[in-house]
């Protein structure tokens, strides 16, 4: 599923203004091509749910956890995370950006190789080493969802925010996610969904504390429905 042409403005805004954010030296040109080509990655065929709206709702949950985390700070509590977080933070956004940009269901190494590209698009977009290695790291952080750092924790917590929407979301979620894995025969679907699930339920789904506290229960009921569903 493609973004609409607004979305895809926006989209492109907060790609650009966080390689500004970040130190980026390229000009306009190549950063457009830059965004371009995620653009194009995004929409390719047999993505159903790993689109550009992935990308869009990420975005809306980093910025809901960073000013979570900041508002709590400011009103004299210790903050959800061990660290309060800048938005946009540069590193976080790009990450978001990149971290599906390669995207292969029949393949294991997508986090990896996405972090590769996001490694050489922002080193030929002439971005600082420190941002490039941030932004490699929390790319590769998603392929577990373990969070040893704040940073890697907001992303991987954003990525799984589907897993807390309202059913009938979460419901769509689940067959856009099976279209995306259509070779799979059914009896493999079963076998590795469960997998997944029990994994999730078993170790808990969100590193934050806003997560832990405010999407954890409607996650758990979430993956449980759906696990005693498909046994």
């Amino acid at each position: 599923m493609e973004a609409g042409p607004g979305a895809l403005s926006l989209l492109a805004r907060a790609f650009d203004g966080s390689l500004l954010a970040a130190g980026a030296r390229a000009d306009a040109a190549a950063r457009a091509s830059a965004f371009a080509d995620l653009a194009l990655r995004h929409a390719e065929p047999g993505r159903s749910y790993h689109t550009f709206r992935h990308v869009a709702e990420m975005l809306t949950a980093v910025r809901l956890l960073v000013a979570a985390d900041r508002n709590r700070a400011r009103s004299g509590g210790r903050p959800y995370g061990d660290v309060c977080l800048a938005w946009p933070d540069p590193a976080c956004v790009l990450a978001v950006f990149f971290h599906d940009a390669v995207y292969d269901t029949r393949a294991g190494d997508n986090e990896a190789r996405s972090g590769e590209l996001a490694v050489a698009t922002l080193t030929a977009l002439q971005c600082p080493g420190s941002l490039v290695g941030d932004v490699d790291r929390l790319v590769r952080a998603t392929r577990t969802h373990a969070s040893t750092e704040p940073d890697e924790a907001v992303v991987n917590d954003a990525d799984l925010r589907v897993l807390a929407r309202p059913a009938p979301e979460y419901d769509r979620y689940v067959r856009r996610i099976r279209r995306e894995y259509a070779w799979v025969s059914p009896e493999q679907w079963i076998s590795g969904r469960a997998a997944v699930l029990c994994s999730l339920l078993e170790n808990g789904v969100y590193a934050t504390l806003w997560g832990s506290r405010h999407w954890e229960s409607a996650a758990h009921a979430n993956l449980s429905r759906e696990l005693a569903g498909l046994r």
